[in-house]
Parts: structure tokens; C-alpha cells; sequence
């Protein structure tokens, strides 16, 4: 007995295309209207008078027909796979995606908040050190004022090159204590992972009313304009400044 087709190869079958074959057969009438209505597309008369208009609207609605027609099997064809989809995404979405980002939300939230208060304590004591050695170099420049102002040359000298010495020291310990959030507050983990905070700029409305669109101009999309102006038409607007409205005519069929 001879081995079926489907076991002659090694290749495994590909479900695509035995989806395109499956359509095929199962939409077969569809597909010749389709191909009838296009060889008939050719055969349309020029319209010079009503006689001609109606028949090319009559055509037009078989054609209108056999799309709703297919838009319906298409839908009939893709809910399945739609559902079948939707079951995917469910599935790993409640059993392992959603559960874990509450998870994560709820651990880097605990996280920042200790990211934060260590944050603040480096500030804190990078600022007191900061001002120490402030007080230090300040201090030593004042010795090496009365020390010169003594006549002291040798013993000014001195306290002048330790005010530079601490001078320096004191600006490395401002730089410091003014350093990012992300500095102050890193912290690494023992198979590589890097923790602080970051700080980012963000925008919430308060006020639609009194938000100011004209500082918005460059970064709103032109389709989403476009989307407003359609909304402006359609709630009974006319006339509005940088765009055209005006009655758009088509012919519609029936």
C-alpha cells in the first residue's frame, strides 16, 4: 500500500497555505462573480444620457453586492482565527502578563520609594560635606590674608596653597551634592541589574478650557487635526481659519 502524500515528505505542512487552498475551494462562487464583474468592466458604455447612466449605476450596484457579499464571508473566514487570537492573548495576558506587571508595579514602587530616601541622604550628607570644606578652605584663605597681612610671607604662602588645596576640594564636593538623581541613588544587583532613579518631564491637562493650543501647534499629528476638523464639520461648523470646508458631491448608488 502506498504511503500517503503527506508522509513522502519531511517538510511539515504549512498551515498558511493550506488556509489560502481552503478559501479557495470554500469561496469558489464569490471568486468567479468577481472575475465575471471585472471582464464585464470592460464592456461599460461611455454614459451620454440617462439610458447609459442607469445601466452603468446598475452595474455599480452588483458590484456594491459582491463586496458586501465578500466583506461577509471575510468576516465569516477571520473569526475564528480572531478568536482563536483573542483566546492567546487572554490566556498569557491574566496567567502570566498581567499578574507579573502588578507584580512589578507594585516591587518598584517599594523600590523608588527606598531609591529616593537614598537619594536624599546622599544630597544631605553631600551638602554638609560640601559646606564643611567650604568652611575649611574659607577659613585657611583668611589665615594666609593674616598671615601676609603680618608679614609672615613664608607662613602665607603656605596657608594660601592649602586655601587652593581646599578650594578645589570644596568645589568637587559641591559638584556632588548637586549631582543627577540617577547618581546618588544607583545600585547594583548581584547578576547585573542597575537601579536609580530617573527624572523625566511629563504633561497632564487640568483645564481643557484654558489649555493653550497655539503652544501645541508643532506636536499635534496632522491626521488628528484632520480628525477635528471633521468633528468641527460635522457638529454644524463652516468656517474655520487654515482650513478649507466646502460640500464635497459624489455619485452613490443604491
Amino acid at each position: 500500500m502506498a504511503e500517503p502524500a503527506a508522509y513522502l515528505s519531511n517538510n511539515p505542512p504549512d498551515p498558511i497555505a493550506e488556509l489560502r487552498e481552503r478559501l479557495e475551494d470554500s469561496n469558489r462562487p464569490l471568486l468567479e462573480r468577481a472575475a465575471e464583474l471585472q471582464a464585464a468592466a470592460g464592456r461599460i458604455p461611455e454614459i451620454d444620457g440617462d439610458a447609459t447612466a442607469g445601466k452603468v449605476a446598475d452595474f455599480i450596484k452588483l458590484v456594491s453586492a459582491a463586496i458586501k457579499t465578500s466583506e461577509a464571508a471575510r468576516a465569516e473566514a477571520k473569526e475564528p482565527h480572531l478568536a482563536a487570537g483573542r483566546a492567546v492573548d487572554t490566556f498569557f495576558k491574566t496567567r502570566v502578563s498581567d499578574p507579573l506587571e502588578a507584580l512589578k508595579r507594585g516591587i518598584e514602587r517599594k523600590l523608588t520609594a527606598y531609591l529616593q530616601a537614598k537619594e536624599a541622604e546622599r544630597r544631605r550628607a553631600a551638602e554638609e560635606e560640601a559646606r564643611r570644606v567650604r568652611e575649611e578652605a574659607e577659613a585657611r584663605a583668611r589665615a594666609a590674608q593674616e598671615a601676609e597681612a603680618k608679614g609672615r610671607a613664608h607662613e602665607a604662602a603656605l596657608a594660601m596653597d592649602a586655601a587652593v588645596a581646599k578650594e578645589a576640594e570644596a568645589q568637587a564636593a559641591e559638584a556632588q551634592a548637586e549631582a543627577k538623581p540617577a547618581e546618588l541613588s544607583r545600585t547594583r544587583g548581584e547578576i547585573g541589574s542597575v537601579a536609580s532613579l530617573r527624572q523625566v518631564w511629563k504633561g497632564e491637562v487640568l483645564d481643557r478650557a484654558a489649555l493653550d493650543l497655539e503652544a501645541l501647534r508643532p506636536y499635534l499629528p496632522f491626521a488628528a487635526l484632520e480628525t477635528a476638523i471633521n468633528g468641527f464639520v460635522k457638529a454644524g461648523g463652516r468656517e474655520l481659519k487654515g482650513a478649507r470646508i466646502f460640500q464635497h458631491t459624489a455619485a452613490t448608488v443604491r
